[in-house]
């Protein structure tokens, strides 16, 4: 009997729930004890990849986190994907059992998910509908019932101006009067050409009716020789907004625009660091900028294809000119951690991140949700370069 005990134990983290206390020495072990494992989800029979999820408290004090469940194939990104969810209760530290939240009735998948929560309680859930190499579109859906259900999508892509557009994971901005933007990057179709472009266009959507019309702007100039990938968006302190993007260039660029995401400066490089890899940037309570990224070491000669190790964060006090102390998540050295999550509340951040095995994987078959205490205060005027 006790050996039986000890089995059904060694199993609950995963088949009933509970948190998960202890990990494997791997890529998905934090490099600092501060930073605690809350769940791994790692690939398993018919299931070869899990990656691009959100987080979202509900009313009830729990926390929705709805993710991209590969259901076949390798885990590439064309293979068969729904969204599944579960809850966190962190009080008890346990996980509700994993449920299908939506599944993709025609084309290729359902992946990267934002969740948001709308006035009047209302919940949105952005996602990717891929149906072909030339036809990825975002998505919303709502939920009066705390995520218990969904509505029908609703389309942010007029069918006149479909294109293959990527909008990564935990990547719509809300401002304080309601309004939602979100940034895509185009790769083929109307506006680029039917063949795959890896330098993409980017531009953004505005919606300002809790995100049932859209209206989108023009595309940001390009940059020649600059492959511009997976932008991402912030307010700036003046209210401007700041769109930031993954580049070859081995730093991520950003544009600014004026007039909420119509028109767009000139994409230029950035005070991040990074191979090409995307960034999570969202803005605190008390108003510094919160950056998690992959920082290579300085002595990489060529950072642009360094790999997507270690996951730092950072605070920004001054919209991202300087940065202060890095605090350091993860660096293991077949580890890709990339796609983050986040959520902040108080002194705490709750993160989820693809950090698969390079040496085994494609590196994004598994992820795993992580607590910590937020990076140290920016020392003003300092440069943590």
């Amino acid at each position: 009997m006790p050996l039986l005990l000890l089995l059904m134990a060694l199993c609950l983290p995963f088949q009933e729930g509970v948190g998960v206390l202890d990990m494997p020495d791997g890529p998905a072990t934090p490099a600092s004890g501060e930073v605690r494992v809350l769940r791994h989800l790692p690939p398993g029979p018919s299931n070869p990849r899990n990656s691009e999820g959100d987080l979202l408290r509900l009313d009830d004090g729990s926390l929705l986190f709805i993710w991209t469940r590969f259901d076949s194939g390798t885990g590439g990104d064309h293979d068969p994907a729904s969204l599944h969810g579960a809850r966190y209760h962190p009080e008890e530290d346990t996980w509700t059992p994993d449920v299908s939240v939506v599944s993709a009735h025609d084309g290729m998948n359902v992946m990267s998910v934002s969740l948001r929560r709308l006035a009047e309680d209302r919940l949105a859930l952005f996602h990717l509908h891929k149906r072909s190499l030339q036809d990825c579109r975002p998505v919303v859906r709502f939920s009066d019932d705390q995520g218990a259900s969904w509505s029908d999508p609703v389309a942010i892509v007029p069918e006149g101006d479909v294109g293959y557009d990527v909008l990564n994971n935990d990547r719509v901005l809300q401002l304080e009067d309601g309004t939602l933007l979100l940034a895509i990057a185009r790769h083929a179709g109307a506006g680029v050409g039917e063949r795959f472009n890896p330098a993409g266009r980017l531009r953004c959507h505005r919606s300002t009716d809790g995100g049932m019309t859209w209206s989108v702007g023009a595309w940001a100039p390009e940059v020649p020789g600059v492959a511009l990938q997976e932008p991402g968006l912030f307010q700036a302190r003046d209210g401007s907004i700041h769109m930031f993007a993954r580049t070859n260039a081995g730093v991520q660029y950003v544009c600014r625009s004026s007039d909420l995401g119509a028109t767009w400066t000139t994409p230029e490089a950035w005070t991040l660091r990074s191979p090409l890899s995307p960034a999570t940037i969202e803005r605190l309570a008390d108003g510094d900028l919160l950056a998690i990224w992959n920082e290579p070491p300085l002595e990489r000669t060529d950072p642009s294809t360094a790999p997507r190790t270690p996951l730092v964060a950072a605070r920004s006090s001054d919209d991202g000119r300087t940065w202060g102390p890095r605090r350091l998540l993860f660096d293991h050295p077949d580890g890709w951690y990339c796609y983050v999550a986040m959520l902040v509340e108080g002194d705490r951040m709750r993160l989820a991140t693809c950090a698969g095995d390079r040496g085994s994987g494609n590196g994004l078959e598994a992820t795993v949700l992580v607590e910590s205490p937020l990076p140290a205060i920016e020392v003003k005027g300092a440069d943590a370069e």
